[in-house]
This record gives C-alpha cells, sequence and structure tokens, in this order.
C-alpha cells in the first residue's frame, strides 16, 4: 500500500473519498502504512489460525467462510457481507478476490441454494471490480444484493446480481455510479513551507511516477488521466446497463448521484424495499 495506490482509480463515493483523505494521507505523508499494522496483524493471524478441508481434502479458508455464511443465512443460503472500502484484497478484511472464491465454492457446493450479497460499501478501487462483477453475473444459482447503503463500485457488483432488496430505512442510499481520482498537489504548500523537494530519476526513466503531488500536473498527464477515468466510466456504465437491463428505465442514474430509497425504486436501481430476511427467504424460494 503507498500513496500512488490510494491516489489510483476509484468507484467510490465522494464525501466518503474525502473523509479517507484526512485521514490515510497524512499517514503515508509520515512514511505510515495507511492501515494501523495491528489490524493487519491480527487478519493475518486469524487465516492462519483456521485450517478447513474442502471435498478433495485440501485446506480451504473460502470453504471456511462459506460456512460462517451459511451459518448466517440459516444453513442453506449464504450470505456474504461486502462491508466498507472494496478492494482486490481487502483494507482490513476480506478482498474482491476473496469473495470470488466463495462463490466459486457455493457454486458447486449442493447444499446451497443461492447467495445474498449483504452490501453496506462505500465502494472502492477500480481494479478487480470487474473480475467480482462477472463472478456475480455468472453465478449459476440464484443471487440478490441486500443493501441499506451501496455505492459506486458497490453498486457496480450489486447491478450483475438477480435483484436488489433496498433496507426500507430513513437514510437508505444507493447510486454513486461514477469514477474519480484523488490527487492532490502539495508543491506549492512546499514552496511556501520552505521546502524544495527534487526528485532525480534515472537516464531512461523519465515516466517513473509523474503523477506524485509534489511536481504539478502537465497538460499530458492531466489528458492521460481523463482518458482513463473517461475509459473506466464507460465500463462501469455498461455494467449497470446490461446488470439493470428492463429495469433501469434511463440512464439518469449514471452522472455520479446518490439516491433515496423512494428515487431508487422510480429509476429501477432497486428492485424493492425489504429486509435482509425476507431478501434470503426469496433466494430460498428460488430453489
Amino acid at each position: 500500500m503507498n500513496a500512488e495506490t490510494f491516489s489510483g482509480l476509484w468507484f467510490i463515493d465522494e464525501p466518503f473519498a474525502h473523509r479517507m483523505e484526512g485521514i490515510i494521507l497524512p499517514r503515508l505523508a509520515a512514511g505510515f502504512d495507511p492501515i494501523p499494522p495491528h489490524f493487519l496483524r491480527a487478519n493475518e493471524q486469524l487465516r492462519a489460525g483456521i485450517s478447513f478441508r474442502d471435498s478433495q481434502g485440501n485446506f480451504s479458508y473460502s470453504r471456511y467462510l462459506l460456512d460462517k455464511y451459511l451459518t448466517a443465512g440459516g444453513g442453506d443460503v449464504a450470505v456474504i457481507p461486502i462491508n466498507g472500502t472494496m478492494s482486490r484484497y481487502g483494507f482490513c478484511g476480506g478482498g474482491n478476490e476473496e469473495i470470488a472464491s466463495v462463490l466459486a465454492e457455493a457454486a458447486t457446493e449442493k447444499q446451497v441454494k443461492g447467495v445474498v450479497l449483504k452490501m453496506d460499501t462505500p465502494g472502492g478501487t477500480v481494479d478487480s471490480t470487474d473480475m467480482l462483477a462477472d463472478a456475480v453475473a455468472s453465478f449459476p444459482k440464484r443471487i440478490e444484493a441486500w443493501t441499506n447503503y451501496c455505492a459506486s463500485a458497490g453498486m457496480f457488483v450489486a447491478s450483475q446480481a438477480d435483484d436488489i432488496t433496498m433496507e426500507n430505512g430513513i437514510v437508505s442510499s444507493v447510486g454513486s455510479i461514477g469514477v474519480l481520482m484523488v490527487y492532490v498537489d502539495r508543491s506549492e504548500q512546499l514552496e511556501k513551507s520552505g521546502q524544495k523537494v527534487t526528485i532525480f530519476r534515472a537516464d531512461g526513466s523519465q515516466d517513473k511516477a509523474r503523477i506524485n503531488g509534489v511536481e504539478p500536473l502537465t497538460d499530458e498527464l492531466r489528458a492521460e488521466i481523463t482518458a482513463q477515468l473517461n475509459e473506466a466510466k464507460a465500463s462501469f456504465d455498461g455494467y449497470v446497463r446490461r446488470g439493470r437491463a428492463g429495469k433501469m428505465i434511463s440512464d439518469e442514474p449514471l452522472t455520479g448521484k446518490m439516491y433515496n430509497k423512494r428515487d431508487a425504486l422510480r429509476l429501477g436501481l432497486v428492485d424493492r424495499l425489504g429486509s435482509l430476511a425476507d431478501t434470503i427467504n426469496r433466494v430460498r424460494s428460488w430453489a
């Protein structure tokens, strides 16, 4: 994890990104990992201490998780949580690859009648979001999403489920279908504080770390960033249009706005309002 990782492309809700900026960037500037080490150590110790054998007798962490999620769903429906910031490997918990591996386990396990994605997320990194969305779209059994708050990358993935149920809560919201990149130009701040930063690059490394927060962005870099953002946005929109085909009434939700339960229903971003228990029972009834 480094500054460039955090400042890359994100499918994430803008207010959350601003809150994270105030927490993570000071740690990065001080030379610390953005995630406190004790969180990472605790997660590693948990994984190291758990072993579960799959049907071939091999140790499988994803199989352990599937059993845990089946317990939450009554034994035959896997309730898979997607909580907090999403990324390939996860910040303090499971990442997109881990969730995809659990779905692969659930697809072949006979006792699994279906899956509910229990989502409470502001979104996350662009990297691996389409991979998880593809895993949801190709899941061979009934798979539905239930959410009280689902933004950006969360909606990218949820849109590929068979149905989306939204909690009938006062502050429930979904949306933020868009792409952003957080970039902080600290060159003027450094200059005012009397610090002059010189970046040395080896011969032939003229393109190394050009987006660094110390050197101002050139017009060329701005154009490259915009092109990359637009490419990610086009992919995002395409997934949502396909996943919500016949349900989303227009492209109005594709501007990055968040929607309350009333407008989300009206626009076809979600299928109904209801509880997690109702969603689990509905998935079970499809089997």
